[in-house]
């Protein structure tokens, strides 16, 4: 059965539960809403995702570029579907063939913080503390103004309405 991806507090992704656990009337192989991808394992048309503002391009490395992605999809009038029927690879290696650099990881955080999390700031930073001193995160200028462009809906919005499991946490 499908199974939905969402986030902690503490912005780390993971395997919430299943599609028929969140809609009694889930039907398999109907596609399903996703609070948030697992990752860069998505498809969508070319035009949205100029027009949604790409990836973040002071975000380094890798991590929380899916819930930064995730979060800015619902909110500025898209939405996240997983469909059981489709195919898409992945492959997994037995390690990195290169070095990841937690600080990075901190950084984009950051940025996912300061532009996207509102009111709800606080929980993060009850769950990560080092992540309340926002030195490091880069001029997000650009990204509050993509959010302002697109009339995106708050966090409140994207809680009540999209992940309200959340809200529990």
């Amino acid at each position: 059965e499908g199974m939905y991806g969402g986030f902690t507090w503490d912005l780390e992704f993971n395997w919430m539960g299943t599609a028929s656990g969140r809609n009694f009337s889930y039907y398999l192989p109907d596609p399903f809403p996703m609070p948030c991808l697992s990752g860069g394992i998505l498809a969508m048309w070319r035009d949205w995702w100029k027009e949604s503002g790409e990836y973040d391009d002071q975000m380094t490395e890798w991590g929380s570029e899916h819930i930064e992605m995730s979060l800015r999809t619902w909110r500025c009038g898209g939405s996240v579907e997983a469909v059981p029927c489709s195919r898409v690879g992945h492959m997994f290696r037995k390690q990195r063939p290169y070095i990841f650099h937690g600080e990075a990881a901190n950084r984009n955080k950051k940025r996912l913080i300061s532009v996207w999390l509102d009111s709800y700031k606080d929980k993060v930073y009850k769950a990560q503390p080092g992540l309340s001193d926002a030195s490091g995160l880069g001029d997000i200028s650009a990204r509050l103004a993509l959010r302002e462009r697109l009339q995106c809906k708050s966090m409140d919005w994207y809680v009540k309405n999209v992940y309200p499991e959340l809200a529990k946490t």
